[in-house]
């Protein structure tokens, strides 16, 4: 199934949580981009991608195997959908994400995007 991004946004993971980050993220992941997307029989739905980003908004390296795993499945997502450059700036880019079409998978009721 397809669909399209409707909004993407990069924030700061304290932005979203204030005191304490939940369980499973480590201290390395500092970041987190927000997609927004419509499938193509309507359906919304958001999907995080948390992830550390260096200061040119290049994607980071973490430290922990979890979080390097993470950065691996972003890596992955951009390199089939949004640019092959592995140096790919996304905090000035990330705004052009909007349209572009990804694959989808139904899993358990809800949808997460095939990488």
């Amino acid at each position: 199934m397809k669909a399209a991004i409707k909004n993407a946004k990069l924030m700061k993971v304290n932005q979203i949580w204030k005191k304490h980050k939940p369980q499973g993220l480590g201290f390395s992941d500092t970041d987190v981009i927000i997609i927004e997307l419509k499938s193509t029989d309507g359906k919304l739905f958001t999907q995080c991608f948390y992830c550390r980003l260096k200061a040119d908004g290049s994607l980071g390296h973490s430290i922990t195997k979890t979080s390097e795993k993470r950065q691996k499945e972003l890596q992955n997502f951009i390199k089939k959908y949004i640019c092959q450059d592995e140096n790919y700036n996304i905090k000035n880019d990330i705004n052009t994400w909007k349209g572009k079409e990804v694959n989808v998978e139904k899993i358990n009721g809800g949808f997460i995007i095939k990488i």
